[in-house]
Order: structure tokens, then sequence, then C-alpha cells
């Protein structure tokens, strides 16, 4: 706060759109991360991480986000936020495993879609719009740990943060500190159950528990922030799942763990998601989620996200499209969001510059409605039943997508819902 406020009188010049205003300002966004009990913050060595949507501080990419207005949260959408928070980019087309809900499945190849250096050029073209955090994910990044590797030391660090997304297969203690030496700012390591039997055939593969177990390890050892992706279902919700997996990443050295809501698009495209995860499971989260908040024993770590929920009609909406956060395929493909594969071009054939207007364009706002991916899975077909060629291109969709926008009505918010 106190930075801020000195950023405020006398660097004003430096940090044009640095507001301090009840409506779209640094106060606005303390209102909206107190509703999605996004303030805690979690210390690493002598560096603070107040999210995973933003780098780490005191950072100069740090100092780069306030320049570019990434501290007016209630501003998306507006040239008073010029800033995509996150952008996950699927460095990686390969993977040992067969996860039971990969989003990734209909991309998954040995034969890598996007070079290197594409994916090198793509950053740069990421860091001149404004990203706070580059993730690096699959597939399986560690299957191609030599470009990973690259794409880590050669990203601009005074910009962006750089995340790795990965199953844990294939790290090692050298591979670790190499990239924590490039410059690895948090890793996030998927981790499904507190049971290796349950997380392993939910993962496809016998010993991904643990390989999970170990990343963890080896990166909280390291000095940097891990982090759990947990992705959950029916099964977590039993015995106390949730409670039992968050004590077991504390125990690993995990600083925060990642709540993520199945959506029908990937390996689950045509599945009936209600037998995966239905509204009970849903209330279940939530009592976590508030429990983890209030409760002394929990809220001592790992710090708990749940985007479902911040996203949520009730809350933020959704900020797909790089209103927070975008996604790019492994083919290249430019997505609004990973769980919403609708291509709004692709980077083999144009400039991110233009993809990314094109996208804009269609994406002004947040939608306060239920999951932008929900919607069309029921309206176009990528859901229950049927499985169309993925990603869809979006001019196949533009009257529906633009349907969307307009069926949003004052008060939407009210409906609620994932």
């Amino acid at each position: 706060m106190a930075g801020v406020l000195e950023r405020r009188v006398f660097e004003r010049r430096r940090y044009p759109l640095l507001r301090l205003g009840p409506r779209t300002g640094f106060g606005k966004t303390l209102v909206l991360l107190a509703r999605i009990r996004s303030t805690q913050v979690i210390q690493v060595g002598r560096r603070y991480h107040f999210s995973l949507l933003e780098p780490r501080w005191p950072s100069e990419a740090y100092d780069e986000l306030i320049a570019r207005g990434g501290l007016n949260l209630g501003a998306a959408g507006t040239p008073a936020k010029a800033q995509i928070d996150l952008a996950i980019l699927a460095v990686s087309a390969s993977c040992t495993y067969r996860c039971g809900h990969c989003y990734e499945r209909p991309n998954l190849d040995e034969n890598e879609g996007v070079p290197v250096e594409r994916w090198r050029t793509l950053v740069d073209e990421l860091q001149e719009i404004g990203v706070g955090v580059v993730v690096l994910s699959g597939g399986e990044p560690f299957e191609r740990f030599d470009d990973v590797l690259d794409l880590v030391r050669t990203t601009d660090k005074t910009r962006s943060d750089v995340h790795v997304h990965t199953t844990g297969h294939g790290a090692s203690p050298e591979r670790v500190a190499a990239l924590v030496d490039a410059g690895l700012a948090a890793a996030g390591v998927a981790l499904d159950h507190p049971e290796a039997s349950r997380h392993d055939a939910f993962r496809g593969w016998p010993g991904a528990f643990e390989a999970a177990t170990r990343a963890l390890r080896l990166f909280a050892e390291a000095g940097i922030l891990a982090y759990v992706n947990c992705t959950l279902t029916r099964d977590l919700m039993q015995d106390g799942g949730l409670e039992r997996l968050h004590a077991l990443a504390r125990e690993l050295g995990a600083g925060a763990m990642q709540l993520l809501e199945p959506k029908p698009c990937g390996a689950w495209a045509g599945t009936d998601l209600a037998a995966v995860y239905g509204p009970q499971e849903r209330a279940t989260v939530g009592e976590f989620f508030e429990a983890a908040h209030r409760s002394a024993r929990l809220a001592a770590g790992p710090v708990v996200y749940w985007p479902g929920d911040a996203e949520s009609a009730t809350n933020l909406g959704c900020m797909m499209g790089g209103l927070s956060h975008l996604h790019v395929d492994s083919r290249g493909h430019v997505e609004p969001c990973v769980f919403l594969p609708v291509s709004f071009g692709n980077v083999l054939e144009e400039g991110f510059a233009t993809v990314y207007r094109r996208m804009r364009e269609a994406v002004p706002r947040p939608l306060h409605a239920r999951c932008r991916s929900l919607q069309l899975a029921e309206r176009v077909g990528f859901g229950r039943g049927r499985q169309p060629q993925l990603p869809i291109p979006y001019d196949a969709l533009r009257q529906e997508w633009r349907r969307l926008f307009a069926e949003e009505r004052p008060g939407a918010e009210a409906q609620g819902g994932p």
C-alpha cells in the first residue's frame, strides 16, 4: 500500500494508469479482492506473491504491471487496464500420461506443432502488449525440456514472471535447478487426490503421484513458489479429500492450492459432467473454500484460490480473452481460455497483435452469467454427446458468440452458478 501511494504521489508520469479511486482504481480492486477471498500474501524468501496472476513483488515486472493499470481490476475491458494478467502457452504437444480430463488431448502428438523460435517471438509480442505472468504448459513441458529452459532463459523477466505447469513427470533436481537459475518464478504441479492410487488412476499413469509430490518438494526447496493445480471431482470430495490434499500440499512445501472446475472440452468433450462434478460437489468445495479463509488451521497455508468462484456471475464475471487471461494451444491457436476451444487465429499464420485485436473486439467486457464454455458446449456442440473438430473457428460461431453478450441483462450476476 505504501509503495502504491508513493508511486501515485511522486511518479505519476511513470505510472499513468495507477489510480486510487473507488470505481475503477486500486480502491475498487481492494473491495473485489476481499469479495473473492484473495487477500492473503505468500512470502517466498524476500519476495511476495499477492496472487497467481501477478508477478512477484518487489520486481521490475511488478512495476510494469502497475504502469499498465494491472491494479485496476475493476476496469477490465477499458483502457484503464492495458494488461493481460496471465497467458498460458501450451509449449509442448507431448505427454506420457493419459489424464482423464486432458484439455489438450485433441492436440497431443510426438511432433511439436510450434517451433521454439515462434514461441520465443510470441512471448516478445505478448510482452509488447503487456502480460504479467507467462505460463509454460502442455502437454508436459518436461517432455520438451531444452526448449522450455530456453524460453525461461530468454524471456525478459523485467516485464513478466514465468511459471511452468507440469504433472511433475520428468522433473529432477538438476532440471529444477536449471529452470530456477534461468529465472523461473513459480511452478504449478498437478495433484488431484491425496491417495496415490486414485491420483494415478485419474492421470492414467502408475507413479504419477510420486512424480507430482517429488516435483512439488523440488520446486519448494529450490526457493520459488510451488503450488498445486487440483482438478475438482466427485472422487476428491469423499472422505474429506480436499482437506487431506490441502494438508499434503502444506507438508510438501506448497504455498498455494488452485481449485479447477471440470469443463466439457478436451478429453471431457461429450461427457456428462454431472457425473463428475455436480451441485453437491460444488457446495462441498464452497464450504472448504470458506473454511480455508476463516479457520486458523487451514488459513495457515497453503493459500487456496478458486477461479471458478472468482469469475462467477456474482463476483468478477468471466475474465477470458485477455481481460485477465488467455490461452495459446500447442498448435498455435489463440483461445480466450484454456477451457474454451474457440480459435481467434493462429500465431503460425498471423502476428499475435492482429489475433488479439480480433479477440478483444469479440470480448469487450466481463460477462456476468454462466461460464462461456458451458453455454457454448450446450449450444454449438462440443459438449454432451457430440465431439466436433476442435478448436472451433470463431467465424463459425460469430452469431452465437455475439448472442451471449446481447442476452446479458442488468442483474444477470444474480444468476450465480459456475
